[in-house]
């Protein structure tokens, strides 16, 4: 499911981006935001929940343009035909997946010790064993399940968390504010326009650094397989991994059905550098996707930013 500009839900058209509307839709950006925040640390969780799901469900009936993203997705993750009952299902709880990852963002940044309660991790082990060479590691992920509350509980077992962050398409009010709830849980935020040189520092000082490879910009992505077919992919992860030695591990935190969260630390991705350093990127990228390719598998629908899948 993509990232998209605001949508007419009466007629599935998007608004026009003249100067005067995108400044409209910043501020509201923001505002909206604040609110969630607020709210979501006030009400019960349950009830957040629930009014996620219902605005989930409202955003999957009359919003054509998301349904479309959600479904194009889930067809692709299960290998289904588009418009099959299974993959419209498996949409619509994709999207209601990630309209609960929101609140939990909003909810945890403002309650890290809550986020820790309702997280239990597989893999830390390999985690410490990677920390205790001294070098940092980086655990690489998807934009699959909730990678903000599997940071949070990281942060909160006294793990030195640093996260390479998008912007919000040059919402400058509602990126300070996000990178302030971040912080406030114990997650350092690094910049993704800021270049490497910030994350390589972190690995330096033998920190963790999360990296989320689906989210590849515009020129600085490699082709790679993944679930049968081809799409861009980030290859920051494989540059840092090249040039700082840290370790890399795949990790994803997913949401189980009583809306507690699972996180896992899978096996090392190991790195070697050759002579091709090109060749070095491209495969180690590709090796990290091949060691994440299982977690979308067991849970397509918590997979909430899936990049376009190409041709060979």
């Amino acid at each position: 499911m993509k990232r998209s500009r605001i949508i007419l839900l009466v007629t599935g058209q998007v608004a026009p981006q003249t100067r005067n509307n995108r400044s409209t839709e910043i501020e509201i950006e923001y505002r909206l935001a604040r609110l969630c925040v607020f709210l979501c640390t006030r009400l019960p969780l349950r009830l957040c929940y629930t009014l996620a799901e219902a605005m989930a469900n409202a955003l999957y009936t009359f919003s054509p343009g998301l349904r479309d993203d959600a479904e194009s997705s889930a067809a692709d993750v299960l290998g289904q035909t588009k418009g099959s009952s299974e993959v419209s299902r498996a949409a619509r709880r994709c999207m209601a997946n990630y309209a609960k990852d929101v609140i939990g963002l909003c909810r945890y940044g403002g309650r890290p010790a809550e986020a820790e309660a309702r997280v239990s991790f597989e893999g830390l082990d390999r985690l410490d064993a990677a920390l205790s060479e001294g070098k940092g590691v980086i655990i690489v992920g998807l934009h699959l399940g909730s990678w903000d509350v599997g940071a949070v509980y990281l942060s909160q077992r006294h793990y030195p968390i640093n996260a390479i962050v998008l912007s919000s398409n040059g919402n400058d009010r509602l990126d300070t504010f996000m990178r302030h709830l971040r912080c406030e849980a114990g997650i350092r935020v690094i910049s993704a326009h800021g270049g490497l040189g910030p994350a390589a520092e972190a690995l330096r000082r033998n920190e963790v650094l999360a990296v989320l490879i689906d989210a590849a910009t515009e020129g600085k992505s490699v082709k790679a397989r993944f679930l049968g077919g081809y799409a861009q992919f980030s290859p920051g992860a494989a540059v840092l991994a090249l040039r700082t030695k840290a370790a890399v591990l795949p990790m994803c935190t997913v949401r189980l059905p009583d809306n507690t969260f699972k996180g896992f630390i899978g096996e090392r991705v190991e790195s070697d550098l050759s002579g091709d350093l090109h060749g070095s990127i491209q495969s180690l990228t590709q090796r990290i996707l091949d060691s994440l390719q299982g977690f979308v598998q067991q849970y397509p629908d918590q997979w909430g930013m899936m990049p376009k899948m190409e041709s060979e």
